[in-house]
């Protein structure tokens, strides 16, 4: 449906004036960024003198309303306080010193100065410590000269393909109608979303609407066909400190938009026969964080930044296909350390749903990267197409034995647009992909349950994924299964005859502490009983000629599978 001119100019008109308002925050708070001196973390010791603190910053309405239902921290606190200005002026009129940015989390200025004035800073009465702003090193990345690439086709296209020769990986379901229509709409990018289960979510109507999704990474163009719906209400290049996170030939290095580019259209991107992202009717918050021109150490200050923004816009899910490594030693992987991981942390007790790469560093033990080991993180590893470990997909645990990664997606010849082109599509490889895959699943979740907290959400995804009943350091909980999620805790299963034939039509009851329950099996058989409380529960099924089975005890949570026959 579309909307009126009006409606529309008044829309654009209010996303213009929580973007100016949230952008007051932090990322205008930076200046340009010649960076001739060392960059600092200045910490601040408190808020300012008692009744003299910085009153709290506006928030967007959206972040105020998820604070309040899926938060820890409640509505508003300390965390929206900016640095006090006193604090700020003292710092600032240090020689040498110059502002790079603000977290509002941390209390804390980046700042670029040099050795003497970093020795006078911390002298300040008001400075609590002065540490290093890390310059870290993102993960490997492919290139897009390594992407096998494709021209779009039409759905007319796809379906004359369909009922063409099976692929050379031969499928069971090519002679099936229903594949086929699956196969021509989602084209090439159909194994990623069945592999996580979320066709059934999609087939509901469930494409992630009314939720706010922030993507970070090195930049984001546009143009191509599959983004021509998408619907963005903030971006910003933390790098450049404007309101372009596109690609700018005067500041950027050649293909600096092509990991974000390709990243962000597994979620948001939109082109039946090619490509259909998992949350492709979500609102878009989108940040330039990272340099990426291959190996070059990026500043951590810009993703803390960009995380802040991002919150006070209301972003319900993060997807960050970053993994920074190589500054910090092993026992630093402890979810607490870096202030990545514990910007990631805040952000999830403010409600947030954060996904990150896990890194691309296997098959090694202990070879996450941060913000991945930050216990506020679902760390994602990367699978192939047919379901098995990608080698290079990152191992955990935590440097204090936590498990990571936490859950799995694919990884592998992942489909995703071609950079730089505006109708072609194309396949890549790396925990980068993965990411997207998994942050387009919770934004699925969190559309059926605005009021779950991450926690739930979390605990939804673990405990319904492929290894739930035996989780490792390599595989996490196992590979995403999204539509179980939705229901957990959840008790379902078949009525089947005496041939193994699913029988419809069949009384499903189930007793638990809110009393009697009924459902019917559908017309193959199946029934379910979805988001039950945790507790124990009685199932039995009665059939069409009265015979009723014994009542089977269950305890929840889990998401149990019972099959009855007859």
């Amino acid at each position: 449906m579309r909307l009126s001119l009006e409606l529309i100019i008044a829309r654009s008109s209010l996303i213009l004036a929580v973007l100016l308002t949230a952008l007051a925050i932090s990322p205008g708070a930076a200046s340009a960024r010649p960076q001739e001196n060392p960059a600092w973390w200045v910490y601040l010791r408190d808020r300012g003198p008692a009744g003299e603190e910085a009153p709290a910053v506006p928030v967007d309405d959206h972040a105020r309303e998820r604070r309040r239902a899926r938060g820890s921290l409640g509505a508003a606190g300390d965390f929206d306080r900016p640095v006090h200005p006193g604090y700020r002026e003292q710092v600032l009129a240090l020689p040498g010193v110059r502002l790079r940015g603000e977290s509002r989390w941390l209390n804390a200025l980046s700042v670029d100065a040099d050795s003497a004035s970093a020795a006078a800073l911390r002298r300040l009465p008001c400075v609590e410590a002065v540490r290093p702003v890390r310059s870290l090193v993102p993960d490997a990345r492919p290139s897009r000269d390594s992407m096998e690439t494709f021209e779009g086709r039409s759905l007319n296209q796809r379906w004359s393909e369909s009922l063409a020769a099976p692929d050379a990986i031969p499928d069971p379901y090519v002679l099936d109608p229903y594949w086929r229509m699956d196969r021509s709409w989602y084209g090439p990018s159909l194994n990623q979303v069945r592999m996580v289960n979320a066709l059934e979510t999609h087939f509901r109507g469930n494409h992630g609407q009314g939720v706010r999704i922030v993507v970070l990474d090195g930049g984001f163009q546009l143009n191509h066909e599959a983004f021509q719906h998408m619907d963005v209400i903030a971006q910003y290049d933390f790098i450049n400190d404007d309101y372009d996170p596109s690609f700018d030939p005067a500041q950027d290095t050649e293909g600096q938009a092509h990991h974000g580019t390709a990243c962000g259209s597994v979620i948001a991107g939109y082109s039946p026969g090619n490509l259909v992202g998992l949350a492709h009717e979500a609102a878009f918050i989108l940040g330039k964080t990272e340099d990426d021109a291959g190996e070059t150490p990026v500043e951590e200050d810009y993703w803390v930044r960009a995380v802040e923004w991002a919150e006070a816009l209301g972003a319900d899910v993060l997807s960050s296909s970053l993994s920074y490594k190589d500054w910090y030693t092993l026992a630093d992987y402890d979810g607490l350390t870096a202030p990545t991981s514990r910007a990631a942390n805040l952000a999830h007790d403010l409600g947030m749903v954060l996904c990150t790469s896990a890194g691309n560093e296997g098959p090694e033990a202990m070879t996450l990267g941060v913000p991945a080991d930050a216990e506020g993180v679902l760390a994602i590893g990367a699978v192939r197409w047919d379901g098995d470990l990608a080698r290079f997909s990152s191992r955990g645990p935590t440097a204090d034995g936590r498990l990571k990664p936490d859950v799995l997606a694919q990884g592998v010849r992942t489909c995703c647009v071609s950079p730089d082109t505006w109708n072609r599509y194309g396949f890549w490889n790396g925990t980068s992909l993965s990411c997207p895959v998994a942050a387009g699943c919770m934004a699925l979740i969190v559309a059926e349950h605005p009021d779950w907290s991450p926690g739930q959400v979390y605990e939804a995804v673990r405990e319904t994924a492929s290894r739930n009943l035996r989780p490792d350091s390599d595989w996490g909980w196992g590979i995403i299964n999204v539509e179980e999620a939705i229901h957990y805790p959840s008790v379902s299963g078949w009525a089947l005859d005496e041939n193994g034939r699913g029988v419809p039509g069949v009384e499903i009851r189930l007793q638990g502490p809110d009393g009697e329950q009924t459902v019917t099996t559908d017309e193959e058989g199946f029934y379910r009983f979805s988001n039950l409380e945790e507790d124990e529960v009685q199932v039995r099924a009665v059939w069409d000629d009265g015979e009723a089975s014994e009542w089977v005890t269950l305890d929840l949570p889990g998401s149990e599978e019972l099959d009855f026959k007859k």
